[in-house]
């Protein structure tokens, strides 16, 4: 009978749904625990990383902030910058390396080119150019820009543009004994280098053919394909240089350049004219001028409503007085850019501080184009010691992304960066942000000349890129860093790759959730159903 009872015990484990509803309820309890500690380890994560985000300035941080799908509706200022990045790592043939510029491609896609030199204030031997295709993160070797024709030249003066597809490089080339005979028997032009991408692949064309040395080109690209170039054409046979600013254009994507325009009449002091176009494709052009025999200066502005075949008559912009000025390493070069509403900004550097004698940054803008100008507007808050070489870009809000060197001594200089926008609906007043310092380190004094000019672009994120030349090694190289954001809601960096984390995580905590108190239901129901079947047994 014990035996038959125990059997029976058996076959009812096996055969009564109530019994081995009762077993699999307990087995579910432990599972429901197991996904508590799943919600426990999730929530932790959640409030503890953002921690590791906020202010961290290390180079993922921009891989975060610019993601392709990442989108900034909340308005924002940069708190920092990244790390520098040294990008001048090839000394095999030239230890000194400046005047950079920057092209934002697609896709995060960057470009920067340089001028390599001998000494750190003598001429330009050969220009170079690095690509980075994860925004900054890493970069290509230097290359060595092609010598136009087989020929052994020099070359000097890069600078990029970014259109359709391609990266287009201009820079200064000429045969060496050039400034031995000063004849157009040697080449002296602006070479347009234009690639698919591809560094080691470019087709090169002559985009000028002046009577003299040519120098300080600068080039634009419309939004048809046209190419526009302008440049200063120089007697440096003459002791006082003669300079005629010159004018072409390509209609063919580069393949071949006209000149079309001689801007203004040759005179001493031309230099450094900057192209800018509105939204018609109008042309703008500012430059320098500097009275080297008498002291002083100002700067000029013309403009073309036909494409460049001709120009009005320049006219000074500053009537506030001429205090432009010739300093190694610290000459005026204007920069001008329009805005989305064509407000045409005007940034550059003069002494027009009698009181302190400093160099310092001015801004000024035009809502006519240029016909008349607002009052001028000192960027940097302090006149101690000398600030220099400005550059801009602006994004689609209208806020002003400006760089520039301070040397609070006057001796030894680092990069500062400004954000300059504006509070009432006219726009009038501009509002100067406190600056940041870019450069980790600072670059001697005894280094008188950095070359002429260096970059701020922005990419479609209106995240700031900057390349500049800085000798915290004892020698001229080329850095260069990105700007990290701070949104006006939080003022704490977000970037993109933490938006979809926390999304994630949060999503998934949700989900854990529903699907502990769906089972929590099946499990409480199974329950019921037990309780009532013991009740009917």
């Amino acid at each position: 009978m014990q035996k038959n009872n125990f059997i029976l015990y058996r076959i009812n484990i096996k055969t009564n749904p109530l019994l081995s509803l009762q077993k699999s309820s307990i087995s579910k309890m432990s599972k429901f625990k197991n996904h508590y500690k799943i919600l426990l380890i999730l929530i932790v994560n959640i409030i503890l990383l953002p921690i590791g985000f906020v202010g961290s300035t290390d180079l993922t941080d921009y891989l975060n902030v610019s993601s392709p799908e990442s989108t900034q509706e909340n308005s924002f200022q940069i708190e920092g910058f990244s790390t520098n990045i040294l990008l001048s790592t090839d000394d095999g043939n030239w230890n000194q390396h400046v005047e950079p510029m920057i092209a934002v491609g697609d896709n995060g896609t960057l470009f920067v080119g340089w001028k390599n030199a001998d000494t750190h204030n003598g001429p330009g031997e050969h220009v170079s150019i690095v690509k980075s295709i994860d925004r900054g993160v890493s970069w290509t070797t230097p290359f060595d820009m092609p010598m136009y024709n087989g020929l052994n030249t020099r070359q000097s003066d890069p600078w990029l543009f970014w259109y359709n597809q391609s990266i287009y490089y201009a820079y200064i080339e000429w045969e060496p004994d050039y400034f031995t005979y000063f004849t157009t028997d040697y080449l002296s032009q602006v070479t347009v280098a234009k690639s698919s991408g591809d560094l080691t692949e470019w087709t090169t064309a002559p985009a000028t053919n002046g009577s003299y040395f040519a120098d300080k080109e600068t080039m634009y690209i419309d939004d048809n394909g046209i190419i526009y170039v302008a440049y200063d054409d120089v007697d440096v046979s003459n002791p006082v240089e003669n300079a005629t600013i010159r004018f072409t254009r390509s209609d063919d994507a580069g393949e071949s350049f006209k000149e079309i325009s001689k801007i203004g009449v040759p005179s001493e002091g031309h230099l450094g004219p900057y192209i800018a176009l509105n939204n018609e494709n109008h042309i703008f052009i500012v430059s320098s001028w500097l009275d080297i025999t008498s002291g002083g200066g100002n700067l000029y502005f013309t403009r073309s409503q036909d494409g460049g075949f001709t120009f009005e008559n320049q006219r000074f912009i500053n009537t506030d007085g001429n205090h432009s000025f010739l300093d190694s390493g610290k000459v005026t070069l204007p920069v001008i850019r329009f805005d989305q509403d064509d407000r045409l900004y005007l940034l550059w550097a003069d002494k027009y501080d009698n009181v302190t004698n400093s160099i310092d940054i001015y801004l000024r803008y035009s809502d006519d184009f240029g016909e008349t100008w607002s009052e001028r507007f000192q960027v940097n808050p302090s006149t101690v010691g000398n600030q220099f070489m400005p550059d801009m870009d602006i994004d689609s809000d209208g806020n002003l992304h400006i760089v520039y060197y301070e040397a609070p001594s006057k001796e030894n200089f680092r990069l500062n960066y400004c954000l300059v926008n504006f509070s009432e609906e006219n726009r009038d007043t501009p509002i100067f942000n406190t600056p940041i310092v870019i450069a980790d380190e600072e670059t001697s004094g005894d280094f008188s000349r950095p070359g002429d000019y260096l970059t701020i672009r922005l990419d479609q994120y209106s995240v700031p890129h900057v390349v500049w030349t800085d000798g915290r090694n004892n020698e001229l190289d080329i850095y260069y860093a990105y700007g990290i954001e701070t949104t006006s809601d939080s003022g704490s960096t977000i970037g993109f790759g933490l938006e979809v984390f926390l999304t994630v995580g949060i999503v998934s905590i949700v989900g854990l959730g529903v699907t502990i108190f769906i089972r929590r239901r099946k499990t409480n129901d199974s329950k019921n159903f037990e309780f009532a079947a013991r009740k009917l047994c």
